[in-house]
């Protein structure tokens, strides 16, 4: 009979990334819940630091998102795409979310900063993982 106790730390693994996944989510929606969020009083930085804050958190969820759904980057083409859809699904719900919020906003171009933050995280994830030695599970006695 096949010990059942090795199928458990994977599971457990891959409850974690949800529960990270699902985490950064709250995050993203905590963020979005505040009124103002200026990071400068100069007008042109403000702009420039919000727009690639945009594009490192959808891609960072994007990230989260994959290793939730797969666990791996190699070969896993319909795991990226689903992440990716996954976080464009989101930035769309955020921005949304944001016209309910006095002194907010949604812009359709946030959506696309989102969407590119997550595609560039996804690829240079994806390329890491190719260039990286590929090492095989340890055996469990």
């Amino acid at each position: 009979m096949p010990d059942s106790s090795s199928h458990a730390a994977p599971s457990f693994r891959r409850a974690g990334r949800i529960v990270a996944a699902i985490a950064w989510m709250a995050l993203i929606f905590a963020a979005s819940s505040r009124p103002d969020l200026r990071v400068s009083s100069v007008d042109t930085l403000d702009f420039i630091l919000r727009k690639c804050a945009h594009m490192a958190v959808f891609g960072v969820l994007a990230i989260l998102l994959a290793r939730a759904m797969a666990g791996e980057w190699r070969r896993r083409p319909v795991v990226l795409a689903a992440a990716w859809l996954a976080a464009v699904a989101y930035a769309c719900s955020d921005e949304w979310h944001q016209t309910f919020v006095r002194g907010r906003v949604g812009h359709p171009s946030d959506v696309a900063i989102d969407a590119l933050g997550a595609l560039l995280a996804l690829g240079s994830a994806a390329w890491l993982a190719t260039r990286a030695p590929r090492t095989e599970p340890e055996a469990r006695p």
